[in-house]
């Protein structure tokens, strides 16, 4: 049976799901008028976190008595005021619990452009802890945000110790990129002396290849090396990732000397400043445009685009990073649709 969910800032017993929610993403999302019927349901709103602590099992009652029992433990075990604490059934169970679950699943469209007119990027979107020690590492991540001036909201799968977030990262100055660096190798430092994982879900890649030394420690770095020479001698499938791994910083699609091309439009983009090619980076893979019928959404590139189904957000950078193969179809595509003008509606400011 579908699971019911309950609503609270603590931890719990038997769960299937642990899903934290903070009050700087209610707040996006509130500004954006996203999900607003939906947040009306949290309890004690106003500040603070949330968790979403979910139940399953085989019959629809017996999720609802373990969220009813987990209630009790809340409330008279442990001191928790009743209004801290909601239950929500399922919707095929004719609940509201799927109202919640809309909020955690927009966390990184509500927060990758917030309203505060500062873009976001990964960079530090999954670090991971033993979910015995995310408060203590929660809090002192934040000092060590607070110490470099970068702000952003954090969600993440609690029941793993994962913390994802997008932070208000200055990727386009020479300034911004030191302060990047400075914060994730300091942020690094942290996880690490916590027993934790720099990539706690998505991988590695050139964006924390640089750290894994940090983490495992230059023997274990250096048997990964002499594995992958074994393989690949002439060091030709994927060089600069995980060993000798490229520099954080460097290979960036923005950086000092980002100046992508700035086509023709028609639309005003006036919440880019008036920029097609910063409209294009609002593009962040969440799928909301690839859904089996289009009744809210679709990613207008598929009117512009060439007859091939890659993925929207591909799709959307063609035209401020085309292919410059001769002869290429992409590029002769785009001689012809690069005028034409999309806007996504499911990711607006």
């Amino acid at each position: 049976m579908p699971p019911s969910t309950a609503r609270t800032s603590s931890s719990a017993s038997r769960p299937i799901g642990l899903e934290a929610l903070d009050d700087r993403l209610i707040r996006d999302q509130q500004q954006k008028d996203m999900n607003a019927e939906d947040i009306q349901e949290l309890p004690r709103r106003g500040g603070g976190a949330w968790l979403l602590v979910q139940f399953g099992a085989d019959t629809a009652e017996e999720p609802l008595a373990q969220a009813e029992g987990f209630v009790r433990w809340l409330t008279d075990g442990k001191g928790y005021e009743r209004d801290r604490v909601r239950i929500a059934r399922s919707k095929q169970e004719d609940g509201t619990s799927e109202h919640l679950w809309a909020i955690r699943e927009s966390g990184l469209g509500s927060t990758a452009f917030p309203p505060d007119g500062k873009d976001h990027w990964p960079g530090w979107e999954d670090s991971a802890v033993s979910p015995d020690r995310i408060g203590e590492y929660v809090r002192k991540l934040r000092k060590v945000m607070d110490r470099h001036g970068i702000v952003g909201a954090m969600y993440g799968h609690f029941g793993q110790g994962c913390i994802h977030c997008r932070l208000s990262f200055d990727l386009r100055t020479a300034e911004g990129l030191a302060t990047y660096r400075a914060f994730i190798e300091e942020a690094a430092d942290l996880c690490v002396s916590m027993g934790g994982s720099v990539s706690g879900e998505h991988g590695d890649g050139q964006q924390r290849g640089e750290l894994l030394e940090k983490q495992f420690g230059p023997e274990l770095v250096q048997a990964m090396r002499e594995f992958k020479a074994i393989w690949d001698p002439q060091w030709k499938m994927s060089p600069g990732k995980v060993v000798d791994p490229y520099r954080m910083d460097e290979n960036l699609k923005l950086g000092t000397g980002y100046n992508p091309p700035r086509h023709p439009v028609k639309f005003a983009y006036e919440e880019d400043g008036g920029d097609f090619a910063h409209a294009t980076l609002r593009c962040v893979g969440v799928g909301k445009c690839r859904v089996p019928e289009a009744k809210t959404t679709m990613c207008p590139s598929y009117q512009v685009g060439p007859p091939v189904a890659p993925a929207p957000r591909l799709r959307l950078h063609w035209p401020t990073s085309p292919p410059t193969h001769r002869g290429c179809p992409v590029s002769r595509s785009w001689s012809r649709a690069s005028t034409a003008t999309a806007r996504c509606p499911a990711s607006r400011p």
